[in-house]
């Protein structure tokens, strides 16, 4: 899989980061706050700490693009030669204080 994203990565003149999947599914992607509990099931995600509720593999994804440091566009791409008209980005240093607290690795 690794190397066929890696080819068409290379063709469309895109960029693959390699992210670490530990903590994604229940941290939650507005406060960063991590609870097995927030995980209530496949699908439903709703954190113990602010209340959120979404769609699991939602909030999980959210948490994956921020670990990459990219910017994503309010469309879910990357906005790359794009308008600077784009959803603002969460602080990052308030989530990972968040986790560095919790005795979770920070990458």
């Amino acid at each position: 899989m690794e190397l066929a994203l890696t080819s068409a990565a290379r063709s469309t003149g895109t960029q693959i980061i390699k992210v670490n999947p530990a903590y994604t599914s229940i941290m939650c992607s507005a406060c960063a706050h991590v609870d097995l509990k927030s995980r209530e099931s496949q699908a439903v995600f709703r954190c113990t700490g602010c209340g959120l509720v979404v769609h699991a593999d939602v909030n999980a994804a959210v948490n994956i693009k921020h670990a990459g440091g990219q910017s994503v566009s309010g469309r879910g791409d990357l906005a790359t030669g794009r308008s600077v008209n784009r959803q603002p980005l969460r602080p990052r240093v308030r989530q990972h204080a968040a986790l560095v607290a919790r005795g979770i690795p920070v990458l």
